[in-house]
């Protein structure tokens, strides 16, 4: 049994080494493949089938369209058929241990991977050290399976198999159910099919019990979302239903067809092999699983979203409903999301100080956004807080949102430390301020009109700062000829102080915006340049 349970966890071990790496080496490409080949359905899934077999994990393939969705890349659509694709992605790990883990000598593969990963992981400079953990993790892998082979040969006798047929509907339930628990419990449902497909080699169960543990491991996969979503972003929890319902249907639908499911994987699996090997059969079982229920789903993809949209409305603050805490995982998109939330809170501030100066007072409504747009800071602050490092190119971009967070939260603190009525000392030039911010409600959602409105509000910055300059001293200079009460010049010099302030904040805050948006119409010119000159 040690030897189970240590294959297991070295086996569990080398797959996420294994993942890790492939999502830190090809983590922006992946990014940037997804967003540009997800547009149907159809496209979806494929996405989704294709990324989850590079980076051998379905469950990092559910976290990346989440923070796709989060950030406002995918629609929840969209992400249903990547998930769906995901499934059908999974199925790869079958196909490599059935192809090539029972074929060769494990350990002798295993360990020379090992030993070079780890020399790689030791001695290569930094950009290199992901490589050798892609190297260790495959090692590690089928070294794990090698271990698990040896341990399963030793405790099949004490494990009572013969108890759990699959000739009735009581076994079947429960190979399911410890299917599912298997998956559970290792928190992979690669590691679990690993498991089963070592005792089908061992010959510790047959074919069939083999299948029906893969159909309870598959609806177990969906634990791992589930546990994520718990206190986590609308989008998430949408996310996890999708898994969940996807996952459990198709096992229904499949345990009801089981008997034209097993005809129909042997005769493939004969096809393909030119004779039935059990091993090979139970990853071709779990490809048609998957196939079969996409197939099935596909049609309803938009009923199905808008069902899910129902059973979990959004809810809580609207202008941090994409800030998830697994996303903050994945830089990249991570700088994304919270580019698009300090998007929406400018939008949302803007509309607080347009209401402000119409009013010249702090309505009901303008206190209840304020609030919001507090909460709000805070909780990008803490998102942003937990990103991860981020790349290079990446760098600037995150610094430049730190910077605009930080005048969002000046500008909040200068509406909540000032009394409003000082905008009826200085009518003219709060009117002026007033059409410039209606100007920019109207085009603020657009992204490429940022660096358009940071230079208009750069201008009434520079403007509102050489009124003040000039208005100071004359409003002291009334003071000393007892033209107005020295009290009366200080609350004048105090309302164009504190517009000044306003303004200010508030063109410092696009301007960050822009630039971020700068940065990355600059990143997508030079990957363009060097595709064109590649094709060339």
């Amino acid at each position: 049994m040690i030897n189970v349970l240590g294959g297991i966890g070295l086996f569990l071990l080398g797959m996420t080494m294994l993942t890790n790496g492939l999502k830190e080496l090809a983590g922006d490409a992946l990014k940037k493949w997804l967003n540009r080949f997800t547009g149907g359905t159809i496209s979806s899934v494929l996405s989704g089938t294709l990324m989850t077999m590079i980076v051998q994990s379905s469950t990092a393939t559910t976290l990346i369209t989440i923070g796709f969705v989060s950030a406002g890349l995918l629609t929840f659509i969209q992400s249903i058929g990547v998930i769906i694709g995901a499934n059908i992605g999974s199925t790869s790990t079958g196909w490599i241990i059935s192809l090539i883990g029972f074929k060769i000598n494990m350990q002798t593969m295993s360990l020379p991977f090992i030993a070079l990963g780890v020399f790689v992981q030791l001695l290569a400079p930094r950009d290199f050290k992901a490589i050798g953990g892609l190297f260790t993790g495959f090692g590690l892998l089928f070294l794990g399976i090698d271990v698990l082979q040896g341990g399963m040969a030793s405790v099949q006798d004490k494990i009572p198999f013969d108890s759990f047929q699959a000739d009735s509907i009581g076994g079947q339930l429960i190979l399911i159910v410890l299917g599912l628990v298997m998956t559970v419990i290792m928190q992979a449902s690669s590691a679990a099919i690993a498991a089963t497909l070592t005792a089908l080699y061992a010959g510790a169960i047959d074919f069939e019990q083999a299948a029906y543990l893969v159909i309870g491991q598959n609806i177990g996969t969906t634990a791992t979302a589930l546990f994520a979503a718990i206190g986590a972003s609308t989008a998430a929890k949408r996310t996890a239903m999708t898994h969940v319902l996807f996952n459990v249907a198709t096992a229904i639908i499949v345990t009801i067809g089981a008997t034209l499911m097993f005809a129909l994987t042997k005769n493939v699996t004969t096809f393909i092999n030119g004779s039935f090997d059990e091993t090979l059969g139970i990853a071709v079982f779990h490809t048609l699983f998957s196939v079969i229920g996409a197939i099935i789903f596909v049609p309803f993809v938009r009923p199905f979203a808008r069902a899910i949209e129902k059973m979990i409305p959004e809810k809580g603050n609207h202008l941090t409903r994409n800030l998830d805490d697994s996303v903050a995982k994945i830089p990249g998109v991570a700088v994304e999301v919270s580019f698009n939330t300090l998007q929406d809170i400018t939008k949302e501030l803007t509309t607080v100080i347009v209401s402000l100066i119409r009013s010249k007072k702090m309505t009901t409504e303008a206190e209840s956004k304020l609030t919001l747009i507090d909460d709000a800071i805070e909780k990008t602050r803490l998102f942003m807080d937990a990103i991860q490092s981020t790349a290079t190119k990446d760098r600037h971009k995150h610094i430049s949102l730190l910077h605009a967070l930080d005048h969002l939260l000046r500008l909040t603190k200068a509406l909540r430390e000032q009394n409003p009525s000082t905008f009826q000392l200085q009518s003219t030039l709060t009117q002026k301020w007033l059409e410039v911010l209606e100007v920019v409600l109207v085009i603020i959602d657009e992204d490429e009109r940022l660096p358009e409105i940071s230079v208009l509000l750069m201008e009434t910055s520079s403007e509102m700062a050489a009124v003040r300059r000039d208005k100071r001293n004359a409003y002291f200079e009334h003071s000393v000829e007892n033209v107005v009460e020295l009290e009366t010049a200080v609350s004048k010099v105090e309302a164009l102080l504190w517009i000044d302030r306003l303004v200010y904040h508030y063109w410092r805050t696009t301007a960050r915006l822009a630039e971020y948006q700068t940065a990355t119409k600059k990143n997508r010119h030079t990957e363009t340049e060097k595709n064109v000159a590649a094709t060339e």
